[in-house]
């Protein structure tokens, strides 16, 4: 072997071995991180060809610098052949083992390489061509096959995905059974020089096969060497792009599931992971259809929206869409799947907030309006048989004001509870609003028990309540009002609201069912709001006017405006029938605003230059345009304004004292007088002739009435009349209809009176000026 080999040739055969095992593992590698099946068949036939020529060429290099010492060419077919056949046994051993390492298939493997490198070797040593005969050992031949199968065992139970050193020792070993085939072989082979052989019909001489096989082997190994490094820099740029794709994908709120052509999941992000309760390796691999209940190549092509998911033992809605990702290579799909639990819980903490009152924990006003209206549409009229009881607590401001609105608030949870105690569980028990309730209850037809519930819940509501150390005490008022007589849930609600208002009244019980008799006067009170609305419209009201005089000399000081309305069909209405209607269906604001004007223009014409004074309802008062209306009726009028007056109640200053103060200051500034009307009849009538500056008291007419018969009466005129005095305010006695009145006044030192034994009210004359009767009486 020394002697027939060239130690160069053999040097030169063992480095290309080894370049050609090692840019073999390298492609191999790549194969094995292959993302696809078919790159990863592709990567190891092309590992399995690098072996091969390695091989292949290591055997022909060494033949090269055999010397047997005559000349020797080479058989080209021969040569090619051999390169085939060890082309053919390392394709299939590369793709045996790219799918699996199993220990069958390594055997096979390792059985597979040591025939082809057997049969390659022993091939190709028929391409030598020269003057000889070639005779083998047997013995040689058993045991160079024999010892390269042991190494090629050894090198394929070696290999490994993911061990850098079991694979270095494999590349040793490997090259050891492709060396022992050879050189053991070629041991066992011996030349017998011979003449006349017949040459080859493609001969190739060693020189010319030195450079083919060098040339040719290093281009193919320097090409895969090249394709395996930019193979390796294209997955390093691919990786780095998804991984910044993955940390995107990651920190989605929804799931995504990357999904195969097959209808398996490549990957998948974190929120897939915590939806599906497992890891993002557990989950690739995966049956998309087995895991979301459906095809997502099918789903791809059509839309879907909400979609469940049957995870463990839990149905979890989800909004799930399919996109096709654009890599036509590996025709994937991306699955995404938004957990809609979160919103849905959310969506129904919102609905119970939009219909749950707060504070009590009963539905609140839109819930219950809805639930009426609910009841309503599902039964014809004559079927409805339930009922709507409004209930109002009685004097609840007075609890807010006295003891805080802490205790307001304990008063409000105290009756929820005994509402729903009261009306039982087949009622619906809410909270409109304030102190305001209202009870949904399944009877419309016994009238009787729905007020004998009424009663005995208006008791209930009136027990005292304990707020730590105070007892609170509440009344309650309550409206009813049955399904049966109408058929508009808003129409109920007003009905059992009208019948409220009733009961609220000191005069009635605390608890009214809407019958006929109050739809009656109701119907009436709806008909007197129209008709006065109409009035405003078409100036039906007129004033008339009543003298004040001097209680020494009687001589006319001043009138006072008082409304009538000349009604058609009616004739003239007295204040009394229409007032209180037009404050609470605010048309007194209008009809205030008019009498102003009115009694402006009427005073700036009189030849006496006496005062005109216009009373002022609370709500009247309280309109913020009130000091506009004044000041324009005072310059359209050319009335100066200490001659006109304002006559203020104290229910008027009671509402909210800060804003009272501020509007009288600017009527003040403005230059006309107040009067402080029905004095002595408030709770507060002292606090406020301290706290506002009134120009005038007028001291109510039910204390001057009574008091020839009612010495108490007499003493609190008396009273008033000194606190006038002490004041430096003018009194006023109102309703004075007796000489022995006008005596009594006269002597207790009151300088100003006004009533029928005066003067009766009474329109102005044709010329604008007060009548002349009422000149006459005064």
């Amino acid at each position: 072997m020394t002697g027939a080999h060239n130690l160069f040739y053999v040097l030169a055969a063992v480095l290309v071995l080894a370049t050609g095992s090692v840019c073999s593992v390298i492609v191999y590698h790549r194969g094995v991180l292959a993302e696809t099946h078919l790159r990863k068949q592709l990567w190891a036939g092309l590992s399995g060809i690098v072996m091969a020529l390695g091989i292949w060429a290591t055997h022909f290099v060494a033949m090269l610098g055999f010397r047997p010492g005559f000349v020797l060419h080479f058989d080209g077919l021969t040569t090619l052949a051999s390169a085939l056949i060890a082309m053919a046994g390392f394709l299939v051993t590369s793709q045996m083992l790219i799918s699996s390492m199993t220990a069958l298939k390594r055997a096979a493997c390792a059985l597979i390489a040591t025939v082809t490198v057997s049969a390659m070797h022993y091939f190709g040593v028929g391409a030598l061509k020269a003057a000889a005969l070639i005779e083998f050992d047997v013995a040689y031949v058993i045991a160079s096959v024999a010892f390269t199968f042991a190494f090629f065992t050894i090198t394929y139970f070696l290999l490994s995905t993911t061990s850098r050193n079991r694979n270095l020792l494999a590349l040793a070993t490997s090259m050891a059974a492709t060396l022992s085939v050879h050189f053991i072989g070629m041991t066992a082979m011996t030349i017998i020089p011979m003449r006349n052989f017949t040459p080859a019909s493609w001969e190739i001489a060693q020189a010319t096969l030195g450079v083919w096989v060098i040339l040719g082997v290093g281009i193919i190994l320097f090409a895969a060497f090249v394709a395996a490094f930019g193979d390796k820099l294209i997955a390093r740029l691919r990786f780095r792009e998804e991984r910044k794709m993955s940390l995107l994908v990651n920190a989605a709120s929804e799931a995504i599931l990357i999904v195969r052509d097959d209808g398996r999941i490549v990957e998948a992000n974190d929120a897939a992971a915590i939806l599906f309760g497992t890891s993002k390796e557990a989950l690739a691999g995966e049956t998309a259809s087995d895991l979301i209940g459906l095809d997502p190549m099918a789903a791809a092509s059509s839309a879907v929206s909400e979609h469940h998911l049957d995870i463990g033992s839990e149905d979890v809605p989800v909004d799930l869409s399919v996109r096709d990702l654009e890599d036509e290579e590996r025709g994937l799909v991306a699955v995404s799947l938004y957990d809609l639990r979160e919103r849905i819980r959310n969506e129904a903490h919102i609905r119970r907030l939009a219909y749950l009152d707060q504070l009590t924990e009963l539905p609140n006003r839109t819930a219950f309006q809805k639930a009426l209206q609910e009841r309503t549409a599902a039964h014809a009229p004559t079927a409805r048989n339930f009922s709507v009881f409004l209930v109002d607590l009685d004097k609840f401001k007075d609890v807010n004001d006295q003891f805080g609105h802490e205790a307001g608030d304990a008063v409000l949870i105290e009756t929820a509870s005994r509402l729903e105690a009261a009306f039982g569980e087949g009622a619906l028990v809410g909270r409109l609003g304030g102190d305001e309730f209202a009870v949904l209850y399944p009877d419309g037809e016994n009238v009787d028990a729905l007020l004998d519930l009424a009663a005995k819940t208006v008791s209930i509501l009136s027990e005292p309540i304990r707020y730590g150390a105070v007892t609170i005490k509440c009344g309650a008022s309550i409206g009813i009002a049955s399904a049966q007589m109408w058929e508009d849930p808003a129409a109920l609600l007003k009905a059992a609201d009208r019948a409220l208002y009733v009961a609220k009244d000191p005069d009635h019980p605390d608890a009214r069912f809407y019958d006929e008799e109050l739809h009656a006067q109701s119907e009436a009170k709806r008909t007197l709001e129209a008709d006065l609305e109409r009035a405003v419209r078409e100036e039906e009201f007129v004033l008339y006017y009543q003298s004040k005089v001097c209680s020494k000399t009687r001589k006319v000081l001043g009138y006072e405006a008082l409304i009538r309305w000349n009604r058609p069909g009616h004739g003239l209405v007295q204040p009394g029938e229409f007032i209180d209607i037009a404050e609470q269906s605010l048309i007194i604001q209008d009809i205030g605003r008019w009498s102003i004007y009115t009694a402006c223009e009427a005073a700036a014409k009189w030849t006496e230059k006496v005062s005109v004074s216009v009373n002022l309802s609370a709500r009247q008062f309280m309109d913020p345009g009130l000091y506009a209306t004044v000041r324009d009726a005072l310059r359209k009028s050319g009335l100066p304004a200490h001659r006109l007056e304002l006559e203020i109640t104290e229910t008027a200053l009671i509402q909210n004292t800060m804003v009272a103060a501020r509007i009288l200051e600017q009527l003040k500034k403005l230059g006309v007088q107040v009067a402080l009307d029905d004095f002595g009849t408030g709770y507060s009538s002292m606090r406020f002739v301290q706290q506002f500056p009134f120009d005038r008291i007028k001291i109510d007419k039910s204390f001057i009435l009574s008091m020839e018969s009612d010495k108490k009466a007499l003493a609190i005129v008396d009273a008033i009349l000194r606190l006038g005095s002490s004041l430096s305010i003018p009194v006023v006695a109102e309703g004075v209809e007796t000489e022995a009145q006008a005596l009594q006044l006269l002597q207790a030192k009151c300088n100003e009176l006004q009533g029928y034994l005066l003067s009766r009210p009474a329109p102005l004359a044709e010329d604008g000026s007060v009548l002349a009767r009422l000149a006459e009486a005064s």
